[in-house]
């Protein structure tokens, strides 16, 4: 008989620490591991074995055997075995690692943390360690970074935004002008001449500045066009036109345009830029020989459809399809191809707005974008639009025609001479008895002293002194009736509110065509004026 108790209390201790540690390990949800090296003994704890998706009671023959079983993903695998080699080697006091798994086909991060024990002299005699899985904070830190991604691009369309509208005003003043004195001097020109044609390019590089300030002011939602029936097809017809004038001769264009006149309620505007950014987009993605095939038609989905950037509900759409044969699209970065400034461009090509412009627009407008691409292959964007029935035929006499004044007095304002002088020659050939200041404090002068002597206004917004909307508001204070048209350079949703308030009877953007100017002109005098007293339609052409 022998007193065995403090061996029991030494056992009965011994189980006690073991399940505080395994309850701890088990609170914490970290997995252990133990190898012994003398032995190739290796333990791997529950825990350890359910972050490695491996079943309840799995023994390895040794680490080699785990080793060879261990779901690791094939990127993180060299790199973890670079890790414990420099760690073994001694270069590490502990290894602090982390790395991708792949349990059951689910991609999944872990935390490593492990240390070595050596005997006396140096030698490796056991690896021991913990295991945690931390894939839930790895997608938390990358959803933060998504979200400071997105801050940030906010805060550069926001910057953008502001950039754009405090530009807007002054650089469509230029437009206008030169828009303006263009058209003037297009419509005299004899059809055919080197001069004819020397203008005409002039008209079409206005119209490109005047599409860039919209595209930022669009971008940055700042400005956006009032839905209308928009004529697909014959909007594609003419960004061809403009594209075919500018395409290298290394690329052929077919085309398969079958939609005839169905149409979506949008902005022509919008539509336009949604071809042209794509089919630039092809164009410069094809160095040397190669074919962009663009296709319009109509197509009804009876289910729902999942696309690229969204899901299409069952209806009709208009099907923009844009293909080239040039380099294609890495799969690494097609996901983030509409990102806003992402672009794979060199500097000073390529802004990355283009296709984010394309992804904001579509999805405005209710629709979705497919995306395939194969390197070296080419690319291909299936834009879905919304269809909303047809748009009506169209007279062709009608677009001949402009309204024209009957000597109506209309007094013009605005702070660039330039611009006066180019409204009061417009009005002069449109048949009214215009008068321009460039000082709205000289115009309001003028009409004090003699209200009854102008039968219209046409003023800008953004003048020195008193604005067209202030400016508006001391006119009605003296005469309610009076037409007035506000034209501005940067025309957002909060200054046509603003001059709506103030007694506007219609907001227009510059640049400002004749045939704009004439129809709303003779809009706002037959509104206020009565039918007796409007301009008549007489046929000019323009």
């Amino acid at each position: 008989m022998s007193d065995v108790t403090a061996r029991e209390q030494a056992e009965q201790a011994l189980r006690l620490s073991e399940e505080r540690y395994a309850l701890a390990m088990q609170a914490s949800g970290d997995g252990l591991w133990d190898w012994r090296i003398a032995t190739d003994e290796f333990y791997a704890s529950p825990q350890m074995l359910e972050i490695y998706g491996f079943p309840p009671g799995t023994v390895f023959a040794g680490r080699a055997d785990l080793l060879a079983r261990l779901p690791f993903h094939p990127e993180d695998r060299p790199k973890w075995e670079h890790a414990a080699a420099a760690h073994f080697a001694g270069d590490t006091v502990r290894l602090d690692f982390e790395m991708r798994i792949v349990p059951q086909g689910e991609i999944r991060w872990i935390h490593l943390t492990g240390l070595c024990s050596r005997d006396a002299s140096g030698v490796l005699t056991r690896w021991t360690g913990s295991v945690r899985d931390v894939t839930e904070r790895k997608r938390a830190e990358e959803e933060l970074k998504r979200l400071e991604r997105q801050l940030r691009d906010a805060q550069r369309l926001e910057a953008l935004g502001t950039l754009a509208g405090g530009i807007a005003h002054d650089f469509n003043n230029i437009l206008g002008a030169m828009l303006g004195y263009g058209e003037m001097a297009l419509r005299d020109a004899p059809m055919g001449s080197r001069l004819h044609r020397d203008l005409g390019n002039i008209m079409v590089a206005g119209e490109r500045g005047r599409a860039l300030v919209d595209r930022i002011l669009a971008f940055s939602r700042s400005g956006m066009g009032e839905r209308v029936a928009v004529h697909v097809e014959a909007v594609v017809r003419e960004a061809l036109d403009l594209l075919s004038a500018k395409l290298p001769d290394h690329v052929r264009v077919e085309t398969d345009l079958r939609a005839a006149r169905a149409a979506l309620l949008g902005d022509a505007t919008q539509v336009h830029q949604v071809f042209m950014n794509l089919a630039t987009n092809a164009v410069q993605a094809m160095a040397s020989a190669g074919v962009l095939r663009v296709s319009l038609a109509t197509v009804r989905l009876d289910t729902p459809r999942l696309a690229t950037t969204g899901q299409l509900p069952p209806g009709d759409f208009l099907v923009l399809e844009v293909i080239d044969s040039g380099t294609g699209i890495a799969p690494e970065i097609l996901e983030r191809i509409f990102d806003p400034f992402f672009t794979t461009k060199e500097a000073g090509v390529g802004t990355g707005l283009g296709l984010s412009l394309v992804h904001g627009i579509v999805a405005e407008l209710g629709g979705a974008i497919d995306v395939a691409s194969t390197v070296g292959q080419g690319s291909a964007f299936i834009v879905y639009l919304p269809r909303a029935g047809d748009v009506t035929e169209e007279r062709p006499i009608e677009q001949r025609q402009v309204p024209r004044g009957d000597g109506q007095r209309v007094l013009v304002v605005d702070d660039e001479e330039l611009l006066v002088r180019l409204a009061i020659r417009t009005l002069e050939d449109l048949g009214y008895a215009p008068v321009g200041f460039a000082s709205s404090a000289a115009a309001l002068e003028a009409f004090r002293a003699d209200p009854a002597l102008f039968d219209a206004i046409v003023t800008d917004e953004r003048m020195p002194g008193l604005s067209g909307s202030e400016l508006i508001r001391e006119v009605r204070a003296i005469q309610r009736a009076i037409p007035i048209l506000l034209v501005g350079g940067y025309v957002s949703g909060q200054v046509t509110a603003l001059a709506l308030e103030a007694g506007a009877d219609e907001v227009l953007k510059k640049p400002l065509r004749e045939r704009d100017l004439a129809m709303s002109l003779a809009r706002v005098l037959r509104s206020r004026c009565g039918t007796p007293d409007a301009p008549a339609f007489v046929p000019a052409d323009i």
